[in-house]
């Protein structure tokens, strides 16, 4: 007995104390500072990095990640990490990259001097909703010479992600939840118009 007592201790020892490893990233997910549609020329606007870990946690790597716009003539950086300005019209990704892990979101600019008739996402409140919370949001449809019309009942919405975000229209306005952390993009049809806007979910 006291021979197996003495191995079973010496496997003890080998072991003890336990190290526990260190956290390893293990996904990135770029989320809007504000919720926003398609950007107007010389509107800048900025982005947040956060890497999920393997223990569960989050940590913001929005400084030390490296930021790429895909096309410069469209969105161009600026000096503040996940800063950018919008330059011309166009469509371009921007990405996050933070030790091998990455993430991309498109984002579109476009003219201040809209064509009409136009669709338009408005009033999210609040503007960055945690886990759990909800925000409400509007469709206007705006005609040239008229006053704009509120369609948020008779639209279609969609959210691109339904395990980050749902919408469902209620009246005058349409109701967001946020489920889970990560950014999608809800879109309003309304008429063969449509009008798109970018929110993220924080924790």
């Amino acid at each position: 007995m006291i021979g197996w007592l003495v191995l079973l201790c010496a496997g003890c020892n080998a072991s003890y104390p336990f190290q526990p490893s260190n956290p390893v990233p293990t996904a990135l997910h770029i989320l809007y500072q504000t919720p926003m549609g398609p950007a107007l020329i010389g509107e800048s606007f900025g982005f947040t990095a956060y890497i999920f870990n393997s223990d569960g946690g989050l940590q913001d790597v929005t400084a030390n990640a490296t930021w790429v716009a895909s096309n410069t003539n469209v969105i161009r950086p600026v000096a503040n990490p996940g800063r950018f300005i919008a330059v011309a019209p166009g469509v371009a990704d921007i990405s996050a990259i933070y030790q091998g892990l990455s993430n991309t979101l498109s984002l579109s600019v476009i003219e201040p001097d809209r064509q009409f008739p136009s669709l338009a996402i408005t009033t999210i409140n609040p503007p960055r909703p945690t886990v759990g919370q909800t925000a409400s949001v509007s469709a206007v449809l705006r005609l040239s010479g008229s006053p704009s019309q509120t369609v948020t009942s008779q639209a279609v919405w969609t959210s691109s992600d339904l395990h980050v975000l749902t919408v469902t229209p209620n009246g005058s306005s349409a109701t967001v939840r946020a489920i889970s952390v990560g950014t999608a993009v809800i879109t309003a049809s309304f008429n063969g118009l449509t009008a798109t806007y970018g929110l993220s979910v924080l924790p």
